[in-house]
């Protein structure tokens, strides 16, 4: 496993620093995408935060409310998805294994999902008292 938030897909890091474009068509024929944006505008943005015992993630799902949002962990794997009777969506991330599972928290507020991952007690750094 490694040690930050990945896609699902491998496409893109979660802090957004590799921004592998898709192959198209018309990139090839054009040397651009002239639809790139259009695409762009539907995808599935996140932030990511250290925090001092784990991780903070924050989805926006912006029309989506707390019971159309189902957050799910499997062998490493949170799974987010969402619908409602017009739309649906469905990600996953990949998440470090100092996850502690049974402390993951998640809600929805204003549009946004926030979900706490928490590093397992003993995967956290001690302090050391100097004398």
């Amino acid at each position: 496993m490694s040690n930050s938030l990945a896609r699902g897909n491998g496409s893109t890091t979660a802090m957004g620093t590799d921004r592998t474009l898709p192959w198209t068509p018309l990139r090839d024929l054009l040397g651009f995408d002239p639809f790139q944006n259009i695409r762009a505008s539907y995808g599935f943005e996140y932030e990511v935060s250290r925090t001092e015992n784990g991780y903070a993630v924050e989805v926006p799902v912006p029309g989506y409310n707390s019971s159309q949002i189902d957050v799910t962990f499997k062998d490493g794997i949170l799974s987010v998805s969402g619908k409602t009777d017009r739309r649906s969506f469905s990600r996953s991330f990949t998440v470090p294994e100092d996850i502690d599972a049974d402390s993951i928290g998640a809600r929805v507020q204003d549009g946004m999902l926030s979900l706490s991952l928490k590093r397992h007690p003993e995967a956290q750094p001690k302090k050391i008292a100097v004398g």
